[in-house]
């Protein structure tokens, strides 16, 4: 079956003044060439009914999953919101297919009278035998005048190489691997040897906490304290461990730690203890963070209600006494949970790297070494 159709706009939803209207396209044993030129049309029939300028494009996304789970993985996108890429390819693998199918659907928004988008989903069927030459399916149906983010949640890696000549940057999440040395391997070799960008969901989660660290020690009197840190706890929910090691891996590497023979020495030598414990607080991602000095001062971060809850002790030594203080109070700003987070990483592929690949290398001789 072959054809186009559009339904037509959906009514403002009360209180909006949002409209959506979908155009379909749909084929049955199908070359990917045909794909790319019924994209074609349809935009130009979408130009042809609204007299209005083409869309900006700014990113595709092609995501390999398996059939059974295109559900979860929509689902997930759906939650971006406006971080929805212009165009998304959704390759769906089944196990047996005899042949190609596709379904293309163009879905432009109208925001009161002035304003309108338009994304484009593709959505293909294949076998599990057309993974090793996915490059030559995705290629014609690619635009070619914007960065490319390769997204494989299922574990499909041979897709991920296959398809590394099409993309600059892949999503992925270190820790969904079997072990955590598996998953920052994984990311590691991506990037030595296709030379790929990483969007690492597991990094992205501790973004909060390495911001708010950063503020905590960012004024000139506090910033003596990170050389003379002596150990450091890290609390992390049950499967996300990846996450704790890559917080690790970013202090690391911003403090010059050098671990060898078992131990981990800062950038004068002396030792510095690191410790992760399993906290459930029921989402993905870290749960605290402890750092401690030399002389017994410790700064910590927790998982709260609104935000973090950070406390803050102080030491002081006067002649043979000595004294303690202790501060708490709630860093505002709470987490916008995974949609958040696959929303930033959609955003994170067209701006230049944070500081992944320092934390990565160093996470990895961490995690060598502990």
């Amino acid at each position: 079956m072959a054809g186009a159709e559009s339904t037509g706009a959906a009514p403002p939803v009360p209180g909006s003044a949002t409209a959506v209207e979908h155009t379909v396209w749909q084929q049955d044993d199908v070359d990917p060439g045909a794909v790319e030129e019924a994209m074609r049309a349809l935009e130009h029939e979408r130009f042809r009914r609204r007299r209005s300028a083409l869309p900006a494009r700014a990113l595709n996304l092609v995501v390999v999953v398996d059939a059974a789970f295109t559900g979860e993985v929509a689902r997930r996108l759906d939650g971006v919101g406006r971080n929805a890429p212009s165009r998304t390819i959704l390759v769906r693998v089944h196990v047996r297919r005899a042949r190609l199918s596709a379904r293309v659907t163009v879905a432009t928004v109208e925001e009161g009278t002035t304003e309108e988008s338009s994304t484009e989903q593709v959505t293909v069927d294949i076998a599990e035998r057309h993974l090793t030459r996915l490059a030559s399916i995705v290629d014609p149906m690619v635009m070619t005048d914007v960065p490319t983010l390769l997204w494989a949640p299922h574990g499909h890696h041979v897709a991920v190489e296959a398809l590394g000549e099409l993309g600059q940057t892949v999503l992925l999440d270190s820790g969904d691997a079997a072990d955590v040395p598996s998953g920052l391997n994984d990311a590691q070799h991506l990037i030595d040897e296709h030379a790929l960008s990483i969007v690492d969901l597991s990094w992205l989660r501790a973004t909060p906490w390495r911001q708010r660290l950063a503020a905590h020690f960012e004024p000139v009197q506090r910033r003596p304290e990170l050389w003379r840190i002596s150990d450091v706890q890290v609390r992390h929910q049950p499967g996300s461990e990846a996450a704790a090691w890559l917080f690790l891996g970013w202090l690391g590497d911003r403090l010059g730690w050098v671990p060898e023979h078992g131990r981990t020495r800062d950038a004068t030598g002396d030792e510095v203890g690191l410790r992760l414990s399993p906290a459930d607080v029921g989402v993905q991602g870290l749960a605290g963070a402890t750092l401690t000095t030399r002389d017994g001062a410790s700064f910590a971060l927790d998982r709260g209600r609104g935000g973090l809850r950070a406390a803050r002790t102080d030491v002081y030594s006067a002649a043979l006494e000595h004294s303690s203080t202790e501060r708490q109070w709630t860093v505002l700003g709470a987490s916008r949970g995974e949609a958040g987070v696959l929303g930033r990483a959609l955003r994170r592929t067209l701006v230049p790297d944070d500081g992944y690949i320092g934390a990565l290398a160093t996470a990895r001789r961490l995690l060598s070494c502990s």
